[in-house]
C-alpha cells in the first residue's frame, strides 16, 4: 500500500504532468533534470506509480553508478510502494535473481550481465545521475535494454567532454535549475559568505595600475594571503556558534588537507575519501547522519546523491573549474528540513574566478524573471516571496569594497590567462551551447561574445584549433572563406609578433601560419617574403638576418598534370611498377614522371581520394567521421551481403567506406557485441549462400 504521508508536491505534479504527457505523445523516453534537493528520487516512484497503473505484473529497473545512491534510493522506493511489492539488489555479489518488481542495479555490474536478462525484461527504466550515462563503461547497458518506457534524472546534464544526454534521453521534457528553485523557495535559504578577508592590497594596487602579463594562478597567488589552517578552523567554528545545532560538511583538495583539518578540529571530524574502504566511509557517513559527529570533510566525494537534510553548513577549501561540481557540492545542504532554519555556506578558495562565479549566481537570482510560485516548504512555509533565497556577504568592509578591482583585474588577466584544457573545453561547449550548433568554425570563434581561450591557448594544449574543437566533442566546420585579408603589412607583422609572444616561440614556423586562419596562408605570404626565416626577420620576431639560399624548384623534365586523367594513369603505371602496392608521397616526389601530392591535390580535396577515384581500397586512409547507427548498421548488412559471414575486425576494416572497428567498440563495448546488435536481423550464414 503506498505511504499516505508521501505525496507530490506542486513542482512534481509538474514534471508527472510532462512525462504523462510525453508518453501520450508516444514518446519512449523523457530526460527530467532537477536541482539537488528537490527529491528527484520521489517524483521518479511517482511516475513509475502512475505508469503501472493497471497494468499486471511488470518490472522496473533504476540504473545508477553508484552503489550507495542506489541503496538509498530502495529504501525510498520500499518506503514509498511498501510491503506488497518485491525489490532486489543487482550490485557486486549482492545479485537478486530471482523476479522482483524493482531491481535496483550499478552500471559496472550490469554490463558483465546483461545479457542475462532478455531485452524487453524491463518495461520501466530509470537511470538516475543520467549525466553518466555517456561513459563508455555504461552507454552498452542503456543501449540493450528495450523497455517500453526510458526515464533519465539528472540535476547537471552539462558533461566535461561535452557529450550531450539528449542524444539518449531527448531534451529534457522538465527542467528546475538551481535558480528557479531559489528563486521559488523550493531549497534551503542560502546564507554564502565569502571569508577572504587577507587581502594584499599594495601588491593589487600595483596589478591595477601597471600592464603586468601574469596567470590566474599568479593573480590569485599574488592578490590573496593563504589564511592558516588553524585560523580556517577558528574563523569556522566562531561562525558554526551562529547555528544552534552545527552539522557541517567541509571539501577539502588533497586527503593530506583534509588530515590536517580533522586533526585541528579533533574528534568530532571524521573524513571520507574514494582511497579509503566502503566500510570505513559508511560507518563515517553514519554516524554524520545520525548525529554521532558534527563534521563530515571530503575529498573527491560527496558531490552526487548523498542525503543528509538537516546538514545546515557548508565549507569549501577547494576550488572546481566545473560549474556542475560547484552546484552539486553546494546541493549538498540545500534540502529543506524542519530542523534547518537555512543553510550557511563559508568560502575560503581565494580564487578569483570564484569569486565572480559567485557574484554572477547572486545576479542571475535577482534579475529571474520566471515565475514565482508561493510553495508550501518542509516547515509550512506559504508564501516564497518573504524570503531571502540567496545572500552573500563579503567577510569584511575593506574587502568589499576593493572586489570590484578584483573582478576587473581579473577580466583583464582573462585575456591573457594561461587556460587548462579543461576550461577551454567548457568555454567552447558554452559557445556551441549558445550558437545551438553541433559544429564550430574559426568564424564562430571570433565573433563569440563570451570569454573564450585564444587562438596560440588551443594551439599550445591541443595542437590545433580543430583538435580543439573535435576535443571538445563537437565537429569542426571548415568554410572557404576562414582565411583572413590583412590590410596593412604593419599590421600583419604585428599581429605575428604578438601570436609568436602567445605560443611561447622564438620565431613562428610555416605550420603556426598555417594553423591560424587569422593569417593569410602560408603559400601567400611566402610569394612575397620568401621562407619563413626571412618573413620572421621582417616581421621582427628574430634580430639575425638569415642567410640567402637558392630556393628548390621543381626540376624542368618535372611533366605536368593539368587533369585527374593524366594523375590517375600516371599512378596506374606507378602501382604496377611497385608491384601493386601504393606508392609514398616520397617516391612520387622522387619520380619526375609522377604527380607531386600538391598537383594531386588541386583536384582532389584529400590525398588519398585519388585512389578511391581508381577504385582501390586503401585501409589505412579509412575514414574516421562520425556515423549515425542507421547508416553503419546499413554499411553492415552491405558487408555482410558481400561476403556471406559476419566480418571480422580486418575485413571491416577494408572497406573503407565506412566507420573503423574501433568506433564500434567504443559505441558498443566490444566489436564482438556490436555486430550482435547490427545484424541481430540478418539471415544466417548458410542461408546467405
Amino acid at each position: 500500500m503506498k505511504n499516505p504521508k508521501i505525496k507530490p508536491r506542486e513542482y512534481q505534479q509538474e514534471c508527472l504532468a510532462a512525462i504523462d504527457n510525453a508518453i501520450a505523445n508516444g514518446e519512449k523516453r523523457a530526460l527530467v533534470v532537477m536541482a539537488s534537493g528537490l527529491g528527484k528520487t520521489y517524483t521518479s516512484a511517482f511516475a513509475v506509480e502512475k505508469y503501472l497503473a493497471d497494468k499486471r505484473f511488470v518490472r522496473v529497473l533504476v540504473l545508477c553508478h553508484s552503489e550507495k545512491i542506489l541503496r538509498q534510493t530502495k529504501e525510498k522506493f520500499q518506503e514509498y510502494f511498501g510491503e506488497e511489492f518485491s525489490y532486489g539488489m543487482y550490485v557486486n555479489y549482492d545479485k537478486t535473481t530471482r523476479p522482483t518488481n524493482f531491481l535496483f542495479a550499478t552500471f559496472q555490474t550490469m554490463k558483465d550481465n546483461r545479457k542475462n536478462f532478455p531485452k524487453d525484461e524491463f518495461a520501466y527504466i530509470i537511470v538516475d545521475e543520467a549525466h553518466h550515462s555517456h561513459a563508455r563503461t555504461y552507454f552498452p547497458t542503456v543501449r540493450y535494454f528495450q523497455p517500453e518506457f526510458l526515464l533519465g534524472l539528472t540535476a547537471t546534464p552539462d558533461r566535461l567532454d561535452g557529450q550531450k544526454i539528449e542524444e539518449i534521453y531527448g531534451e529534457p521534457v522538465y527542467e528546475l535549475g538551481f535558480v528557479e528553485a531559489t528563486k521559488r523557495g523550493l531549497i534551503a535559504e542560502c546564507d554564502y559568505r565569502l571569508v577572504l578577508d587577507d587581502l594584499s592590497q599594495d601588491d593589487l594596487d600595483n596589478y591595477l595600475q601597471g600592464d603586468h602579463h601574469l596567470s590566474i594562478k599568479q593573480l590569485n597567488s599574488t592578490v590573496f594571503a593563504p589564511k592558516r589552517d588553524e585560523e580556517i578552523v577558528r574563523l569556522m567554528k566562531e561562525y558554526s556558534s551562529e547555528i544552534e545545532t552545527p552539522k557541517t560538511i567541509i571539501f577539502c583538495k588533497t586527503i593530506s588537507h583534509a588530515r590536517k583539518i580533522a586533526t585541528i578540529i579533533g574528534g568530532d571530524a571524521s573524513i571520507v575519501h574514494n582511497r579509503q574502504s566502503n566500510a570505513i566511509n559508511d560507518v563515517a557517513l553514519n554516524d554524520f547522519k545520525h548525529g554521532k559527529i558534527r563534521t563530515i570533510i571530503s575529498v573527491q566525494m560527496l558531490n552526487e546523491g548523498i542525503d543528509v537534510p538537516d546538514a545546515n553548513m557548508i565549507v569549501f577549501l577547494r576550488n572546481t573549474v566545473s560549474p556542475a561540481v560547484f552546484y552539486q557540492q553546494l546541493g549538498r545542504g540545500t534540502r529543506l528540513s524542519p530542523e534547518k532554519e537555512k543553510l550557511l555556506v563559508l568560502d575560503f578558495a581565494g580564487n578569483c574566478e570564484r569569486i565572480k562565479t559567485v557574484l554572477e549566481l547572486q545576479r542571475t537570482i535577482v534579475d529571474y524573471q520566471g515565475h514565482t510560485k508561493n510553495t508550501v516548504g518542509a516547515r509550512g512555509e506559504s508564501d516564497a516571496e518573504s524570503r531571502e533565497h540567496f545572500t552573500l556577504s563579503i567577510a569584511t568592509p575593506e574587502f568589499k569594497s576593493r572586489i570590484v578591482d578584483i573582478v576587473t583585474l581579473l577580466e583583464t588577466v582573462r585575456s591573457r590567462r594561461e587556460w587548462t584544457c579543461d576550461e577551454c573545453i567548457i568555454a567552447i561547449q558554452q559557445l556551441a551551447s549558445q550558437l545551438k550548433k553541433t559544429s564550430l568554425s574559426y568564424t564562430d570563434f571570433l565573433d563569440a561574445d563570451i570569454e573564450l581561450p585564444v587562438y596560440g591557448t588551443l594551439k599550445k594544449r591541443f595542437g590545433s584549433f580543430k583538435k580543439a574543437i573535435i576535443a571538445s566533442g563537437l565537429q569542426y566546420e571548415r568554410l572557404s572563406s576562414e582565411r583572413s585579408k590583412v590590410d596593412s603589412e604593419d599590421r600583419l607583422f604585428s599581429m605575428a609578433r604578438a601570436y609568436a609572444l602567445e605560443l611561447g616561440h622564438k620565431a613562428l614556423t610555416t605550420k603556426d601560419i598555417e594553423g591560424n586562419p587569422k593569417f593569410p596562408s602560408w603559400s601567400t605570404l611566402s610569394n612575397r617574403y620568401g621562407t619563413i626565416a626571412d618573413f620572421n626577420y621582417l616581421a621582427g620576431i628574430t634580430s639575425k638576418k638569415p642567410v640567402s639560399k637558392p630556393r628548390k624548384k621543381c626540376p624542368q623534365s618535372r611533366l605536368i598534370f593539368d587533369n585527374k586523367e593524366s594523375i590517375k594513369l600516371a599512378l596506374a603505371h606507378k602501382i604496377e611498377e611497385l608491384g601493386g602496392k601504393i606508392p609514398t608521397t616520397a617516391q612520387l616526389e622522387a619520380d619526375e614522371a609522377m604527380p607531386t601530392k600538391s598537383q594531386i591535390k588541386k583536384f582532389y580535396a584529400k590525398y588519398g581520394d585519388v585512389y578511391r577515384d581508381m577504385g582501390i581500397e586503401v585501409g589505412n586512409l579509412k575514414k574516421r567521421c562520425k556515423y549515425t547507427e542507421q547508416e553503419i548498421k546499413v554499411d553492415a548488412h552491405r558487408i555482410y551481403q558481400k561476403i556471406g559471414h559476419r566480418p571480422s575486425q580486418i575485413e571491416w576494416n577494408k572497406n573503407t567506406a565506412t566507420c573503423h572497428c574501433s568506433t564500434l567498440t567504443n559505441r558498443y563495448g566490444s566489436y564482438h557485441d556490436a555486430l550482435e546488435e547490427l545484424l541481430s536481423d540478418s539471415p544466417s550464414t548458410e542461408a546467405a549462400n
